[in-house]
């Protein structure tokens, strides 16, 4: 059977997120498959697009790879969705890569080195997060738990959507800020600016761009579904 792997980005309206679309073909280049990427957002190299490149080149069957960090309307809706009314072959969707050993050996790594330098801070990770679904709020809470654990500090997970809102936190007590996202994009400055705005007391680390982790959660995932070993 001749396996075609279609990674899936989120896009943006009016141009090719260029950091993430980069770091995903690096890892592409590293792979003898059949392998497309799309968008889901814009005109510009669609998830479509990417399908219709797979199947010319005559898959039997489509491994779809959401490039997101959780499960919500993106993973759980729009790529099927669009996977079923487009794909004229058999088709199966990864899980998305926040639950991926690889990211979270990052966010420890990282994590580890930012209470060293600030010995009595709590941390705060700060995901996308949704009011439509509650599994995204439950993989980051255990992502938070697993890192109390391995940290020995207190780590609190917030959303930019749903509950608890990072902009709830209240005191003066600075807290190490951790941004769960791929690249510097608008929401995550957006989420940036506030805390220098508002609490500029805080640590605000940087967002997840780290090639070597995201190869390494790409790879995760494909290994998961035995397309690689």
């Amino acid at each position: 059977m001749k396996i075609g792997i279609l990674y899936v980005l989120h896009g943006r309206k009016t141009s090719i997120p260029q950091k993430l679309y980069n770091i995903v073909k690096g890892f592409t280049d590293t792979l003898a498959l059949p392998q497309a990427i799309g968008m889901l957002e814009g005109q510009q190299q669609t998830l479509e697009d990417a399908v219709k490149t797979l199947e010319e080149q005559l898959v039997d069957k489509i491994i779809v790879l959401p490039v997101l960090l959780f499960p919500a309307t993106h993973a759980r809706e729009d790529v099927p969705e669009r996977m079923k009314a487009c794909a004229a072959v058999p088709f199966e969707i990864c899980a998305t890569l926040g639950t991926t050993r690889s990211v979270y050996d990052w966010l420890k790594k990282r994590l580890q080195i930012a209470t060293a330098l600030y010995p009595t801070l709590p941390v705060m990770l700060v995901a996308h997060g949704t009011t439509h679904y509650s599994e995204p709020g439950e993989q980051l809470e255990r992502i938070a738990a697993a890192l109390r654990a391995d940290l020995g500090r207190e780590v609190f997970a917030t959303n930019h959507l749903g509950e608890p809102h990072y902009q709830a936190i209240s005191g003066e007590n600075p807290y190490i800020v951790q941004r769960l996202f791929f690249t510097d994009g608008y929401l995550a400055k957006r989420i940036g600016g506030w805390f220098e705005e508002k609490r500029p007391q805080d640590v605000l680390l940087e967002q997840l761009l780290d090639t070597e982790a995201v190869h390494a959660a790409l790879e995760e995932r494909l290994e998961d579904m035995g397309c690689i070993q």
